[in-house]
């Protein structure tokens, strides 16, 4: 369900200060002023949008990398995975200014959250996996990104002071919009977390609103100050319910790490994780024999995608290192023997030939992703060697969910 308006009071937090009543018990959003947003935990927030959906999250662990709710970018309706977010850091104003939105290259999720989704709908146990790592070539924020707080969900079930951050869109207690992409705060307050269902906590007396799903919840450290220590993922008029974080999110952050380091990207496949984006590098430098009119294959074997899921889009980068590009015929070759023309002999006065995140979707859309991919190259004319120094091969793919009868 892609919320492009503000939602019913009681719906989850995608879309969605007004003022908080100093006679309410419930906490409730106020406005962070915009001397505080170079501060912790402020200054690590961000407003995550996909497409006409607007939701929230935080730079945590890694200062290329964010986390927010898995139903900020998942179709309920259509059961599929949205594009790679674009990451508003710090946003205080308005209106969003697009040209410093940063464009996220993927995001890692539980395998199972749409098999969930699909039989429960987006409430009870899918609270417990809604969760999402995306990531960036670039840094997100400056300086140092938040510090995770792997007890998250023992240390919510103490009487502690936590807070709520994020952009709420409207007020859920009061019923009052809130115009704009302004942080806003839930807390401090000492309000203890339950068990809810699907391993997601819930408490009473807080509320935030639509727009906030994917915000964190702090929770406050003696020697590291606010820590993260969850995700907001749902809630109702004095109630929030939170993905709190456990050891477990390990498991994101393992297959993230190789992607956010400064060598060529990698993909892993880690146990119960998968991605809507993954990257498969091939870093053997290797001459093409000059003149001979035969393909060199460099084969590149992609795996980790879930079953059923098919290829929604392919990008190419590589390298070759050559005196005449005119030299050069390039094709990339699928699984099942899918192929496409890349490069035929152009550029005869030229040098190196480079591709940045070339999309070549149009001929592998809809195939398995998992399996070989193969770039072959061949130099027609002799007179000069061609080297190709690297490759990677960006793939993503989508998977229809199958809702239960």
């Amino acid at each position: 369900m892609k919320i492009t308006n503000f939602p019913v009071i009681g719906t989850l937090l995608l879309v969605g200060t007004g003022l908080a009543s100093a006679e309410s018990k419930t906490l409730n959003p106020v406005k962070v002023p915009a001397r505080q947003m170079e501060n912790e935990p402020f200054r690590f927030n961000g407003a995550v949008l996909n497409g006409d959906a607007r939701g929230s999250g935080f730079c945590a662990w890694n200062s290329k990398a964010f986390f927010s709710a898995a139903h900020v970018v998942f179709d309920d309706a259509g059961g599929k995975w949205g594009e790679p977010p674009v990451w508003h850091g710090k946003a205080n104003s308005m209106a969003l200014n697009p040209s410093k939105g940063i464009q996220s290259r993927g995001y890692y999720r539980w395998t199972n959250y749409s098999e969930i989704v699909a039989e429960d709908g987006l409430n009870g146990d899918a609270f417990g996996r809604d969760v999402i790592l995306g990531f960036s070539f670039e840094k997100l924020i400056k300086g140092k990104p938040a510090v995770l707080n792997l007890k998250g969900v023992s240390d919510l079930k103490r009487p502690i002071r936590t807070m709520i951050t994020g952009y709420p869109a409207e007020n859920d207690y009061f019923g009052v919009p809130i115009s704009g992409f302004y942080l806003h705060r839930t807390g401090p307050g000492i309000n203890p977390y339950k068990a809810s269902a699907g391993g997601a906590l819930a408490t009473t007396l807080v509320s935030t609103g639509g727009g906030n799903s994917g915000g964190p919840i702090w929770t406050m450290d003696s020697k590291a100050g606010w820590t993260a220590a969850g995700v907001l993922v749902g809630g109702l008029p004095s109630e929030a319910t939170v993905y709190g974080f456990t050891g477990d999110i390990n498991a994101l952050t393992r297959a993230v790490a190789p992607l956010v380091e400064s060598n060529m990207p990698d993909s892993i496949k880690v146990d119960k994780v998968s991605a809507t984006s993954r990257f498969f590098p091939y870093n053997r430098a290797k001459a093409i024999p000059d003149g001979v009119q035969k393909w060199t294959d460099f084969p590149i074997v992609a795996d980790g995608f879930e079953e059923g899921e098919v290829v929604k889009k392919v990008k190419l980068s590589f390298k070759i290192k050559t005196k005449h590009q005119g030299d050069l015929q390039v094709i990339l070759v699928g699984p099942g023997g899918f192929g496409t023309l890349i490069h035929n002999e152009q550029g005869a006065g030229k040098d190196d030939l480079i591709l940045r995140d070339k999309d070549v979707s149009g001929d592998f859309t809809d195939i398995d992703p998992n399996g070989k991919w193969i770039l072959r190259v061949q130099d027609r004319l002799k007179g000069d060697i061609a080297t190709l120094e690297n490759i990677v091969l960006e793939i993503a793919a989508e998977g229809t969910a199958v809702v239960a009868p």
